[in-house]
């Protein structure tokens, strides 16, 4: 593997010949790719940052070694990490004055990411910004927001109003794990245009893209209780209280369908910038196609032998749409069953296997593996005996999501197509912020800087330490809540 650092020293590269300071250590999170210390001390504070096109475009330099901080970006983005790591820097000043180092680093992928399901449970816009501005504390640079669910739909749309009318409401939610109860509270809430466009724009701002996801065919019973003819049954239908995987999904077979999901991502374009809309495609239960006349004669039309390829027919004809406006699909790994473009993207979510299986047929991948980087899931094995609030099930401690290996067992030619790694965080048992915040940190240090420097990695007791010195401090004094496990109870970990 390459790697492009000196020596690893309590979590931090040094010149052989310039020990460091007795009085000073750097800690930066995610690990910089090149980091040097010499003795002395430097101003807190930037003295100049410029521009220069010689670097990557996320690349960049800090050099204190002159005594002030001077600054080399590739680009404005490169410029904004270099600021992130003096953040970090400064919190580890002594009477003001921050280490004299040279730091030399760019990201390892260009996509690194975080997820957040507002649909089961509902956060408003100053929540979602405050997701933001978590996710630019570690570098990230792509945010995944999930919009459309069997639960409630958050997009509002000017050509179908009852999607917020009815869509984006239901009759109360399942008390925790109780199938089949209901607290018979109303709840829901969507985002209007003009608060996705104020988001894209606070993302931009922090060097984050903003990538929508409009779930098909499944996960939409939510539209279909608006607009029950675009199901295969013609309902009637409910926005569910209840989670798992429905029957009910979009009839593909009839042409309302796909003009409603086309008009919808026509208004989803006119929002997002992105080049990437992701389409879902997850937990889609055919047995209805299986039954219905109308999916049935498609199948028949378009020389279909099964309804897994009916799936596929859908993708080709969203991915063509998509494609006429100069985007491209992203969609879970369900959709390579029944075959897929070779210019859609996959996101690998059932473990690291079928990222694999994408990147072997020469698909670009995100690797999300459940296993490694589903942060609803608990913290520690001993989730009720440790305190932990109620989750989803499953377990991914710090140490696994800092151990994942985004290339293993892939050969140069595949590695190529990994483009990089995301965390998710769905809600259902997730209805109060705090708790959104408390699953992420600060596991989402690790994923951090996997993405960004995976090959430069430390140890994992060092990588702890750095981030208990310059990332849990920034929590702290943002409100932020956050697991101490790792901190406090190591052994739990």
């Amino acid at each position: 593997m390459r790697r492009i650092f000196s020596f690893i020293v309590a979590g931090a590269a040094f010149c052989a010949c310039a020990p460091k300071s007795a009085e000073l250590t750097v800690a930066v999170v995610p690990q910089p790719v090149k980091i040097q210390q010499f003795e002395g001390t430097a101003k807190s504070t930037a003295a100049s940052t410029k521009i220069s096109g010689r670097l990557a475009a996320e690349e960049y330099i800090l050099d204190s070694r002159s005594g002030r901080v001077k600054i080399i970006g590739g680009s404005e983005a490169g410029v904004f990490y270099a600021l992130k790591t003096l953040e970090q820097l400064r919190l580890q000043a002594v009477d003001g004055r921050i280490a004299r180092v040279l730091i030399k680093d760019k990201p390892q992928f260009s996509y690194r990411g975080a997820h957040l399901d507002c649909c089961r449970h509902f956060f408003g816009v100053d929540r979602v910004r405050e997701f933001i501005d978590m996710m630019a504390m570690h570098k990230l640079n792509t945010f995944h927001w999930h919009l459309t669910e069997d639960q409630g739909w958050r997009f509002e749309s000017r050509k179908y109003p009852k999607l917020q009318e009815i869509s984006a409401w239901r009759n109360g939610t399942m008390k925790e794990q109780e199938w089949g109860s209901n607290d018979g509270i109303r709840h829901g809430g969507y985002f209007t245009q003009e608060e996705m466009k104020e988001i894209v724009a606070y993302a931009a701002e922090r060097h984050i893209t903003v990538i929508p996801e409009i779930e098909m065919p499944g996960h939409a019973i939510a539209a279909l209780a608006a607009y029950p003819e675009l199901g295969c049954t013609g309902g009637p239908y409910e926005v569910c209280t209840q989670w798992g995987v429905h029957s009910d999904i979009f009839c593909v077979g009839k042409d309302a369908t796909i003009r409603f999901l086309e008009d919808i991502l026509d208004e989803v374009c006119e929002i997002f910038p992105s080049e990437y809309i992701h389409i879902g495609g997850d937990e889609a239960p055919r047995d209805r196609w299986k039954e219905c006349p109308d999916c049935q004669a498609r199948m028949k039309a378009e020389g279909l032998e099964s309804e897994a390829e009916l799936q596929s027919w859908l993708n080709l004809v969203i991915e063509k749409y998509l494609a006429d406006k100069g985007r491209k699909i992203i969609g879970w790994d369900e959709i390579l069953e029944g075959g897929v473009s070779e210019d859609a993207t996959v996101m690998s979510w059932r473990g690291p296997k079928g990222g694999k299986a994408a990147a072997s047929k020469g698909n670009d991948v995100i690797m999300s593996p459940n296993n490694y980087y589903y942060f609803d899931y608990y913290q520690t094995e001993g989730a009720m005996e440790n305190g932990e609030p109620l989750s989803i099930g499953g377990h991914v401690n710090l140490r696994q999501a800092y151990s994942f290996d985004p290339f293993e067992d892939l050969d140069e030619e595949v590695r190529r197509h990994i483009k990089g790694i995301q965390a998710n965080m769905w809600t259902e048992y997730i209805s109060e912020w705090d708790g959104v915040m408390y699953r992420e940190l600060p596991r989402i240090s690790a994923l951090a800087e996997v993405a960004w420097n995976s090959d430069g990695r430390t140890s994992y007791e060092d990588f702890v330490k750095r981030v208990e010195t310059a990332l849990v401090p920034q929590y702290k004094a943002e409100g932020w809540s956050y697991a101490d496990f790792a901190f406090r109870t190591p052994e739990i970990d």
